[in-house]
């Protein structure tokens, strides 16, 4: 199968802001890992970063196997886009490009009629089938039945506009989830799903040896399919994140130890502040009036400039 690895990932926004700061994650072979967060902390952003939709300036983002994806924007699709179109959108790359191929030459061989163009298509065909085109086909039909109860010879050339959020969802799920790809990363997949839709996610997703990265904001789906549950919290210097190894039942009270770990660090780390700005001060009433206890006074500001820097927990 397939893994994803994300280390030490920060990224700042056009106007400056920091969004993430040193993020890590380990998505492990055939693991379920959600990743959750409030609205603004980079959940988006870091999908992307993960699907190679934006760059990663620093840090790394690798893995092994194939990769499917589905993105935030599929339920609201509005455009000319055509089942077939979206369905390659899904694809592996190579099936993709050569299908592509495939549409382009047969419409400039309607268009145009050349020789050229002629032998264009028909070297499109050979690529196609060199590829497994004829075959994904065959599982593309399977894929637009299950969906939309209509075979892919139908289904193909239907806008997809014309699909409501739940069927355009549903449509990409069944092609991710019965397609070759190793790892899959799904942007809010229970979108626009009615209550018998999300239980069928809930039992493929489950069912499925594929490593799964998902964003979902839906209690019953992380409790029922996540393993871990990554979370994304805001900080001063961007959202950093955390992992609960456990399933989202446990989560709650995981949170709550955490952060009391967390506000007795704190308060320790206060009153270390406390102590070393008190003994800063004292070393520098002394040096008012003796120059031996500049030396002193020196290591103790450089302490706590340097205790500053590195900031509280």
């Amino acid at each position: 199968m397939g893994h994803l690895d994300i280390a030490s990932v920060s990224h700042w926004l056009p106007d400056g802001r920091p969004l993430l700061h040193e993020v890590s994650l380990r998505v492990g072979d055939g693991a379920k890992v959600a990743l959750i967060g409030p609205n603004g902390t980079g959940k988006t952003t870091l999908v992307r970063m993960v699907s190679g939709d934006e760059l990663v300036r620093e840090g790394t983002v690798s893995g092994s196997g194939s990769l499917g994806v589905m993105r935030q924007f599929i339920g609201s699709i509005r455009d000319e886009t055509t089942v077939r179109e979206l369905l390659l959108s899904v694809a592996p790359p190579a099936i993709r490009d050569a299908g592509l191929e495939v549409d382009r030459t047969e419409l400039l061989m309607m268009e145009r009629e050349s020789e050229q163009d002629q032998m264009d298509y028909a070297q499109a065909l050979v690529d196609w089938g060199d590829v497994g085109g004829y075959d994904w086909e065959t599982g593309a039909d399977v894929v637009t039945m299950a969906a939309l109860g209509v075979p892919y010879e139908k289904a193909q050339w239907r806008t997809v506009a014309t699909l409501s959020g739940g069927e355009q969802k549903r449509l990409v799920l069944e092609a991710l989830l019965r397609g070759p790809q190793d790892v899959l990363v799904l942007d809010e997949p229970d979108n626009y799903l009615d209550v018998p839709g999300k239980r069928w996610l809930e039992e493929q997703l489950v069912a499925s040896p594929k490593t799964v990265l998902f964003v979902s904001h839906d209690r019953e789906l992380l409790d029922h399919v996540a393993t871990r549950i990554a979370t994304l919290e805001p900080g001063r210097v961007g959202s950093s994140l955390w992992v609960h190894p456990g399933r989202f039942a446990t989560y709650q009270q995981a949170r709550e130890d955490r952060n009391a770990r967390l506000e007795e660090a704190l308060r320790r780390w206060d009153e270390e502040h406390a102590k070393l700005k008190a003994l800063v001060i004292m070393y520098r009433q002394k040096a008012a009036y003796n120059s031996d206890m500049a030396a002193r006074l020196q290591a103790a500001e450089t302490r706590l400039a340097r205790f500053v820097e590195a900031g509280p927990p």
